[in-house]
Order: C-alpha cells, then structure tokens, then sequence
C-alpha cells in the first residue's frame, strides 16, 4: 500500500538512476566553476571600476567653476577640464600652478588673461575655449 519504487521512478533500473546523479553531479561542479570564474571576473572588474572611480573622485574635471581676477571678483564662468599636473595647456604645463578651464560665460569681457596667446587676450576671447587660470582663482561652485 501507497507508492513504490516503481510507481515514483517508473521502470528505470537503479543502476540508471545512479548513472543520472553522476552526471547531474558533473554538470552542477562544472556549474559552480562557472559561477566561481565569473564571481571572480566581476570582483576584478568591481575593484578596477572602484580605482578609476577614486582616481575620478580625485580629480576635480567636470565641476562647474567661477573665475576670479586678482581681486577676487568673478570675470567668468565655466567648467574645470583637467588639474592634471601634466597636461600642457596654452604651451604651459599645469603643475600645480594652474587648471585647465572651459570658458562659457565672460561676465567681464574685458578682463584680461594671465596667461595670453596669440588668439586669446581678454575673456571675450576666450569663451567657447579652453585656457589656463591660476588655481588660487579658481573658485568651484556649489553641486
């Protein structure tokens, strides 16, 4: 009374079903190294992707900035490019002297440039362009 072996698993001999479990058992090892393969690819990439984010998180490219004259009034407005000390900008390199900006708004035309070439003199000049301007007047705006 209730069910027997042949009832739950048909006619299948045990030999049979024991030859099953042993190949399920290889494909579910070769699914865990699979799974093991690819954890480990993913934690590679995640450490790489965070290293690139800390070094982006470092550098300051992208923030929307003010420039300041020597008088700490704003002649403009743009976004700061690069404080790459390396980077060569209006045949400058930026050390640790200067940022890389992109001007977008001259709030003072006129004002001229700390660093001139043969396009640019004065703000007006220069936007639309990037340029050099002293760290120290640089003022990055508020997020």
């Amino acid at each position: 009374m209730g069910h027997t072996l042949k009832s739950l698993w048909g006619s299948r001999s045990e030999q049979k079903l024991c030859q099953d479990n042993e190949s399920l058992k290889g494909k579910i090892d070769a699914l865990e190294e699979r799974m093991k393969k690819i954890e480990s690819l993913s934690n590679n990439e995640s450490s790489a992707s965070v290293c690139h984010a800390q070094r982006k998180k470092d550098s300051l490219a992208g923030r929307r900035v003010r420039i300041l004259n020597f008088f700490g009034q704003v002649v403009a407005s743009g976004i700061l490019m690069s404080d790459d000390n390396d980077n060569v900008v209006m045949g400058k390199k930026l050390g640790g002297e200067y940022y890389e900006d992109s001007i977008l708004i001259a709030h003072d035309p006129t004002a001229s440039l700390f660093i001139k070439d043969a396009d640019r003199k004065n703000m007006n000049d220069a936007v639309g362009s990037h340029i050099i301007w002293f760290r120290e007047y640089v003022e990055l705006e508020d997020d």
